[in-house]
């Protein structure tokens, strides 16, 4: 992409709340996954084992899910993700965790977003 100066880098993401709109596209609301050990200043999750295996990740390095780094985005016109196609699913108790977390933070005012709608 023109001004680009760095390489591109594929990065696993969470698609934590996904919200259906009246025009029939939706809105997705996306967490980083990182394998930088995140300060202890950020708002994370760590990614079980298990979790990591689950969805198709490497299973030896550690893992965390970002929760103050909201990135929302319009699924059907998202020019973010080359391929769409899910590498794996959490399980429905760690989907819950990542989501109650991700909503609790939201409402105190602790979560940035980047908009991408437009």
């Amino acid at each position: 992409m023109a001004g680009e100066t760095e390489g591109r880098k594929t990065r696993p993401v969470c698609i934590a709340v996904t919200v259906a709109k009246s025009d029939s596209e939706t809105v997705v609301f996306i967490l980083p996954i990182t394998t930088q050990p995140p300060l202890a200043s950020r708002k994370f999750i760590e990614v079980p084992q298990i979790e990591s295996q689950r969805v198709g990740l490497e299973t030896h390095v550690r893992k965390w899910v970002m929760l103050d780094e909201i990135n929302t985005d319009i699924l059907e016109r998202s020019y973010v993700w080359e391929d769409r196609t899910p590498i794996g699913t959490f399980s429905s108790v760690f989907t819950s965790k990542i989501q109650s977390s991700l909503i609790a933070l939201a409402r105190s005012g602790g979560a940035s977003v980047v908009d991408r709608l437009k």
